[in-house]
């Protein structure tokens, strides 16, 4: 078994024009379109704020793009932010401010106005108002999921998901699930399908990451036991290859300045070397990654004092591949040639006769091919070759399933499972 490691880069501290007030827990989210970051929100020393900031990310210069007219939500802070690339725009939901909130609403990053999705309320069949809670976008199913936070009735361990198109809440809390929380942060890891859970507060400091499959809603612990201290408000980025980054948020000892990597293929946690040059410890930051150019973008939260300062760290990661019951004579090959423009061939090894599915996703999660779906091969070395017509440049990830099957009477049966994924790029 082999998982993505990521190789420690020295920080950088962005020189930015026009910066915004110093904010703590606000919400940002990458627009790949224009290539910026968004930032909503937050808490200033003046109160809570309902302003949209955008940084463009080739000139690095703050633009207020707040609409001045129509309807908008309450200013708040630690709400969640999601991008929906369906739609492309930003959507934002809970968050406290005046009070608690529940609301969902969505940000048109094409025109710069916004619409509410659902309203604040405490009524039936919907999560109760809340705050410090995390939450994701599923853009294949095009939920977002939400795990606990901060209720008007305390802290809570539910689990929901909001449809933005059907604009209907549903209940998927399940027996098995982690403790009440709030505080605490998520990231979706797209390839997997998989929203990751971290940390937060509840009698104390949490130190626990857990795993929602984002289709069947089973929780499952991935917590080691060697890992970081306790911690909320920390910032958590999937940069693809099972690989979550976390950096700094508040601990028993005070605000933390580590940067963590947590590989979803060992369940295992890593320090990352940062160099000397490095943001001061924080927590209620906020950060984003950028496929396009493998890196992180991090923005503002509060040292005891808030802050206003723009940091990136650009990642180097090695080859990966990640094996989860691995049967012996399995195997997927990284695909040839690899940057590739517009075809590459991938190769794989069957020991037996299995079902097999190959699926190619892109970083957002979102399914762009599928080569096999469920198929039954016959054992022996295999290629399939993949044509990215219509497909832009970037990273990609491919979904290898294979289910070593036998003939029991009419029926086949599945005796072993083999799960494998790899990234590839393509540059036109």
């Amino acid at each position: 078994m082999t998982a993505s490691f990521v190789q420690g880069q020295t920080w950088t501290r962005l020189v930015t024009t026009n910066d915004p007030s110093p904010r703590s827990n606000a919400s940002a989210i990458y627009d790949p379109v224009a290539h910026r970051m968004i930032v909503f929100g937050g808490r200033t020393d003046a109160g809570s704020v309902d302003e949209v900031w955008s940084l463009e990310l080739t000139t690095y210069s703050w633009q207020n793009i707040t609409p001045d007219t129509g309807v908008m939500p309450a200013a708040r802070f630690s709400q969640n932010a999601m991008y929906d690339s369906a739609s492309h725009r930003m959507i934002i939901w809970s968050g406290q401010g005046a009070q608690l909130y529940n609301d969902i609403w969505a940000f048109d990053l094409t025109n710069n106005t916004w619409q509410e999705l659902s309203p604040d309320g405490n009524t039936t069949g919907v999560p109760l108002k809340r705050y410090g809670t995390a939450a994701i976008f599923d853009p294949v199913t095009r939920r977002l999921v939400n795990f606990a936070g901060f209720t008007t009735s305390g802290r809570f361990d539910d689990t929901w998901y909001f449809h933005v198109d059907s604009l209907k809440w549903v209940d998927k809390t399940n027996l098995a699930h982690p403790i009440a929380r709030c505080l605490h942060s998520a990231t979706f890891a797209g390839d997997r399908r998989e929203m990751i859970m971290y940390g937060g507060q509840s009698s104390g400091y949490l130190d626990d990451i857990w795993s929602l499959n984002a289709d069947s809603f089973a929780w499952t612990d991935l917590t080691p036991s060697s890992k970081p201290s306790g911690r909320y408000f920390t910032s958590n980025v999937y940069i693809g290859n099972g690989t979550v980054v976390m950096f700094g948020g508040q601990t028993a000892t005070g605000v933390s300045d580590e940067l963590w990597q947590f590989s979803l293929g060992t369940n295992s946690w890593d320090s990352i070397p940062q160099g000397m040059t490095r943001p001061s410890g924080r927590s209620s930051h906020t950060a984003v990654y950028i496929p396009s150019t493998n890196r992180m973008i991090m923005f503002g939260g509060t040292s005891g004092t808030r802050l206003n300062d723009t940091w990136e760290f650009s990642f180097t990661p090695t080859s990966v591949n990640y094996d989860d019951q691995i049967p012996m004579g399995f195997r997927l090959e990284q695909n040839y040639p690899n940057p590739f423009n517009p075809v590459t061939v991938i190769s794989f090894q069957l020991p037996v006769s299995s079902l097999v599915s190959l699926k190619i996703y892109n970083l957002l999660g979102q399914e762009v091919a599928t080569l096999l779906d469920h198929e039954l091969l016959d054992e022996g070395e295999q290629e399939m070759e993949f044509e990215a017509l219509g497909l832009p440049s970037g990273t990609y990830f491919y979904r290898f399933v294979a289910e070593a099957v036998s003939d029991e009477g009419e029926e086949l049966q599945v005796a072993e499972r083999f799960i494998s994924v790899r990234k590839m790029i393509l540059v036109k």
